[in-house]
């Protein structure tokens, strides 16, 4: 007895220096019973609660993707709006897929109770094994760099547009570079709860811009003689396809966000508070703006908008939202290649040069392709399908299935009706995903915006407008 009270003792010890090191300054590892009260789950003192992780979820994700949804629409007819509302459906499907997914390695897995910096690809290591973690960390990497890319080009163009109306002028490829050296310092915290204010203020600015955007498209709507709609086409509907999945592409940070919770159980519920958070902004948006100016209406709404006060602070609005997002959407990726790299968690001069350079090469991603919808429709048809149609509900079903007849592990058993909706998100994502990732490469290939910036000659460089 004696001998068995001092190897709980140590392994109580042990416990808590991993914890004083996986969580500098918020060494402390807490058990909590879950809300079924089946497991006990692992959590961080200090981390986020329910309503903060859904802000920083709806803060991620209603960003560059939300201004493209009116443009969306011209290719589906009004029969996009369907589009939208059965991608939130899905989108709400496959998030809370995803939580419960690593409620399940919890259970079952006691390395995966402290803190994790690469919570998707582990999903995806213990669903199908090694390539499950291979393919699920290149498509993060893609996806939110290439979101990346797009908040640069798009921020670019704001603040071009926004200068540009006091009489300077410069290039989007000028505007980018000064945009990429000033957003570097700001990826260097660390996870996203040491930097939760931002996620706050992005979700703020972002509805505030909305808000204001429908109400001006709809008024100068109603000057226009004459609207035109034109007809929905098969090629319409596959680029609405990408940029609609581009707007719900924040699949990729459930996981890690849902990790600086403070009980992970509950991330269920962000994740449904966040869903419906970005339908009630993303259904008016694109509503609003197709019915409003019909064909007029351009790949950013923000620039279909007329000169005034309003598209003033919708423009700046929308780069306090970028800047604030930027952070947020970068930081998974990052995570993932310092533990790769082994460059340690606390704040050091080894991540300050690895995320400075990340930016860096971003910036030439975007100075390679400076076209705002031409990334923005590739990234939403390709990774964003698969991280969000394809791997939640097929990770969930392997890991749920492995936990059958395993001892001392909650069985999980997936209802008849439950299996067949995951399959067909994956078939619908995997069919609609390639044929829109196809689409996007050749609008791509096709566009003249595919000339890089350096090499396009001084007078070809792409000016930013300031005039609707």
């Amino acid at each position: 007895m004696r001998i068995r009270l001092k190897r709980m003792f140590r392994r109580f010890r042990l416990l808590d220096m991993e914890a004083e090191v996986l969580l500098p300054g918020h060494g402390e590892k807490i058990e909590m019973n879950s809300l079924a009260g089946s497991h006990t789950s692992q959590a961080v003192k200090g981390g986020l609660g329910i309503a903060t992780a859904a802000i920083f979820l709806a803060g991620e994700m209603a960003g560059s993707g939300v201004l493209a949804l009116p443009y969306a629409l011209l290719g589906t007819g009004w029969t996009g709006l369907f589009l939208i509302a059965m991608f939130t459906v899905n989108s709400l499907f496959s998030g809370t897929r995803l939580g419960l997914c690593w409620v399940m390695l919890e259970e079952r897995y006691e390395e995966f109770r402290g803190h994790v910096r690469d919570p998707y690809p582990c999903i995806g290591e213990k669903a199908v094994g090694r390539w499950g973690r291979i393919v699920s960390l290149v498509a993060i990497c893609i996806t939110l760099y290439g979101g990346g890319c797009v908040f640069i080009v798009l921020i670019a163009q704001l603040l071009g547009s926004l200068v540009g109306s006091a009489g300077f002028h410069l290039t989007l490829c000028t505007w980018m570079v000064i945009v990429a050296v000033c957003l570097i310092p700001l990826t260097w915290a660390g996870t996203p709860k040491d930097f939760w204010p931002i996620a706050v203020g992005a979700l703020l600015t972002t509805v505030t811009a909305c808000i204001i955007i429908i109400i001006k498209v709809v008024i100068d709507g109603n000057e226009l003689e004459q609207k035109v709609y034109p007809p929905p086409t098969f090629q319409g509907f596959l680029k609405a396809f990408g940029s609609i999945m581009f707007a719900f592409a924040g699949a990729s940070t459930f996981p890690t966000i849902q990790a600086d919770m403070k009980n992970r159980s509950q991330f269920n519920y962000a994740a449904v508070i966040a869903i419906l958070i970005l339908f009630l902004i993303y259904f008016p948006m694109a509503a609003g703006g197709y019915f409003a100016l019909g064909e007029l209406v351009q790949d950013n709404i923000v620039l279909s908008m007329s000169d005034g006060w309003e598209r003033v602070v919708v423009e700046i609005m929308l780069l306090l939202h970028l800047v604030s997002a930027f952070p947020i959407i970068t930081n998974p990726p990052a995570q993932i290649f310092e533990e790769i790299l082994s460059i340690p968690s606390d704040f050091n001069w080894k991540r300050c040069v690895f995320r400075s350079i990340s930016v860096l090469i971003l910036l030439f991603v975007a100075e390679s392709v400076p076209s705002f919808g031409a990334i923005l429709n590739l990234v939403g048809a390709s990774t964003v399908t698969l991280l969000t149609f394809v791997f939640p509900p097929f990770f969930y079903m392997k890991i749920a299935d492995a936990t059958i007849g395993v001892k001392g592990v909650p069985e999980r058993r997936i209802p008849v009706w439950e299996r067949v909706y995951c399959w067909g998100l994956i078939v619908i994502g995997i069919l609609g995903g390639a044929c829109a990732t196809y689409n996007a490469m050749s609008d791509i290939v096709a566009t003249s915006l595919s000339v890089p910036c350096y090499l396009m000659s001084a007078d070809a460089n792409i000016t930013i407008s300031s005039s609707h």
